[in-house]
C-alpha cells in the first residue's frame, strides 16, 4: 500500500526521485512502476465496468481468483515493456552495444520477476512471462523502443486480455482501456528518461563481481 501512495505522490511530481546510477536502482524503478501502472489501470478498468456491484465482487471467491491471475500476467507484461524501454535508453545514451542490452535485459527480468514469491498462478506461466521479454530483447529494434510508444503494446495486450470482464463488454471497451494504460506510461516514461544516468548505471553493471563482466 505503502509503495503505492508513493508511485502515486510520485505521478502528480509531490515527491521526487533520486537519480538512478546503479542497477539496482534501475530495478527497483522499473519494479515499482510497473507494479503501479499495471495495479491502478487493472482495478479502475474492473471497477468502471462493476459500477454499483464492484464491492460485492469482492466477495466472490472465482472472481478474486481471476483478478489476482490477471494482476500477475499484466504487472509482468509491463515488467518487460518498462524493462525494455530502460534498456534502450542505455543502449541509445549509453553506448550499450546489442549483445550487452541483450545480457542486461535478461539480468533485469530474471532479477525482478524471479525475486517473487506468489501462488497465484503456475510458476511456469510467471517464468513465461520473463522468456516472452527475453525473446523480445533478442530481436529487438531498440531505437523503435527508445522512442517510446512502441514499447509498450504488451501491458495494453495484457489488461485486455486478462482482466475478469466478459469478452463482448471488452470489445467495446478496447480503445479506452488502451489508452488509458498508455497515458499511464507517459510520465513514467518522462520520469524514467530525467532520473536515468547511462553512464554511471553501465559502470556499476561494468565492475560486478560476476566471472565475465560485460563488454559495453
Amino acid at each position: 500500500m505503502k509503495a503505492t501512495i508513493k508511485s502515486m505522490l510520485r505521478t502528480i511530481g509531490l515527491i521526487k526521485d533520486p537519480p538512478l546510477t546503479t542497477r539496482q536502482q534501475l530495478f527497483e524503478f522499473i519494479d515499482s512502476r510497473a507494479a503501479f501502472v499495471s495495479q491502478v489501470t487493472l482495478y479502475t478498468y474492473v471497477k468502471a465496468r462493476a459500477g454499483t456491484r464492484f464491492p460485492k465482487l469482492f466477495q466472490n471467491d472465482d472472481f478474486l481468483t481471476s483478478l489476482r491471475i490477471a494482476r500477475w500476467h499484466v504487472y509482468g507484461a509491463a515488467i518487460c515493456d518498462l524493462g525494455l524501454f530502460a534498456i534502450a535508453q542505455l543502449k541509445r545514451d549509453g553506448g550499450l552495444n546489442d549483445m550487452a542490452a541483450q545480457e542486461l535485459a535478461i539480468e533485469m527480468l530474471d532479477g525482478i520477476l524471479l525475486d517473487y514469491d506468489q501462488n497465484d498462478i503456475d510458476p511456469k506461466d510467471f517464468a513465461a512471462m520473463g522468456d516472452t521479454g527475453k525473446q523480445r530483447a533478442a530481436f529487438a529494434n531498440w531505437d523503435l523502443i527508445a522512442d517510446g510508444p512502441a514499447a509498450f503494446q504488451s501491458s495494453s495486450d495484457a489488461v485486455f486480455r486478462w482482466a475478469p470482464i466478459a469478452d463482448e463488454l471488452k470489445d467495446n471497451d478496447e480503445e479506452i482501456v488502451r489508452n488509458s494504460i498508455h497515458l499511464r506510461w507517459i510520465g513514467v516514461r518522462r520520469d524514467l528518461k530525467e532520473l536515468i544516468k547511462p553512464a554511471l548505471i553501465l559502470a556499476d553493471w561494468h565492475k560486478s563481481d560476476r566471472p565475465n563482466p560485460p563488454s559495453i
